[in-house]
């Protein structure tokens, strides 16, 4: 009876330790599959951490490479050029860790450069500033009026009230339409050339007054000359300093131009036969002449939202000879001509209103020195009145109406009386 009893019992204890076996080991493995899940879940979050900041590292190394490239001229500062950069957003969805990495990616800002501003590109072209190593094929039409008046007498004042002598009254009237063929190459983001071929029609009204003594007496005659080529002339840019966030680019430029216009000299001046105060010319010249050699400094500088530029040049006129520079009528006398250098001062700044859009404000002075002659076997003589200080305010506005094509238009308005009254171009680049 007792071993009986005994047997039972250690069956009993070994039922209860296989069944306390099978229920700790599935309450292990109970635990073991939430253990799993969790740790599923904090590599997940980690991932997605990881590749959130892995975004945010590629964004700031290409802002420092934009900065850098910045500051060695490779690329214009962004308020510049107007970059933009473009958030995508998108929502959220649950699933695997593999689908919670990829939405995390998805809101994380997606950083995208804009492409350059054309208007921001039109503002440099027009200071030649703009090396993209590319071909623009510009053309052009400006239109320039100029109106003088002049009272001469020529005599004395009898009882301070009473003139006796002679009264003249002068008028010109002197309109320029010019077109302007440019092409400019940028070899490197350092070096460009230019070639620019004007072609000129001139028209010029001549009224006088004073005929007989009598100022009410006026006679006016027209002279038009044929559209003819004026002066060639090419150029070399060379960007020194580029731009950085504290400095502007730096450029300097040589320019030629070549006398193949119609020169001035050697054109007869006639006088009217029914009014000796009338002299009229001949013909209208299309050119100056001479050989001329310019040589500047150009300095474009971004704040945003302006762009700021100046400019500075010397010309000089190359001492040249012809078979007659007089004006007489049947007097034929060779000699030479000097034509006084002149010196250009200039400024401006330009807003860009928008991608494709900008306006420019400027203000530009040369002054020009005295010319000279000399006939053959004599000595040099200036020419009176051959000096002039020429000032212009000019307004512009360029609109970029493709990604290739722009359209620049500009108002100038003379404020001395060296200067053309008003002046009007609009001009068309086109950038391959």
């Amino acid at each position: 009876m007792n071993m009986r009893v005994y047997r039972l019992s250690a069956i009993t204890l070994a039922m209860s330790a296989c069944l306390s076996t099978h229920a700790w080991s599935g309450e292990a493995t109970v635990d073991t599959k939430d253990d799993v899940e969790q740790l599923r879940k904090e590599l997940g979050e980690l991932n997605n951490r990881y590749e959130a900041q892995s975004a945010a590292l590629q964004a700031l190394a290409q802002r420092l490479q934009q900065l850098e490239s910045s500051g060695q001229g490779q690329a214009r500062p962004m308020h510049a050029v107007n970059k933009k950069m473009v958030v995508a957003d998108t929502d959220t969805t649950s699933g695997t860790s593999n689908e919670r990495a990829s939405a995390s990616d998805a809101n994380e800002p997606v950083i995208k450069e804009a492409p350059a501003s054309r208007s921001a590109e039109a503002v440099y072209r027009e200071q030649n500033a703009l090396f993209n190593k590319t071909f623009t094929l510009e053309a052009g039409v400006s239109y320039s009026h100029t109106d003088r008046r002049q009272l001469t007498l020529e005599g004395f004042l009898a009882l301070d009230a009473i003139f006796l002598g002679n009264i003249n009254l002068d008028r010109i009237q002197s309109d320029i339409t010019q077109f302007d063929l440019t092409g400019r190459y940028g070899v490197t983001d350092r070096l460009q050339f230019d070639l620019n071929l004007p072609f000129l029609y001139r028209a010029s009204t001549y009224e006088s007054g004073g005929a007989a003594g009598g100022s009410a007496s006026t006679l006016s005659e027209r002279d038009i000359s044929n559209a003819g080529l004026g002066d060639v002339s090419a150029g070399a840019y060379y960007r020194i300093f580029p731009e950085t966030p504290t400095t502007p680019d730096v450029v300097w430029n040589v320019r030629v131009k070549a006398p193949t216009g119609k020169d001035p000299y050697g054109i007869k001046l006639r006088t009217d036969p029914g009014n000796s105060n009338l002299v009229v010319p001949d013909d209208l010249p299309t050119g100056n002449g001479v050989w001329t050699l310019s040589s500047g400094l150009t300095f474009v500088k971004t704040i945003d939202p302006a762009i700021l530029f100046a400019n500075v040049s010397y010309a000089h006129n190359f001492t040249r000879k012809f078979d007659d520079i007089s004006g007489q009528p049947n007097t034929r006398t060779s000699g030479e001509i000097d034509l006084g250098d002149a010196y250009q001062l200039g400024g401006g700044l330009a807003f860009a209103l928008n991608e494709r859009m900008s306006m420019s404000m400027s203000y530009a002075h040369r002054f020009t020195q005295k010319s000279r002659i000399k006939a053959d076997g004599q000595s040099w003589t200036s020419v009176v009145g051959s000096d002039s200080s020429a000032g212009s305010l000019n307004f512009g506005v360029t609109y970029a109406m493709t990604d290739h094509l722009s359209m620049v238009a500009n108002v100038g308005v003379g404020v001395t009386p060296d200067a053309p009254d008003v002046t009007v171009g609009m001009k068309f680049p086109y950038n391959f």
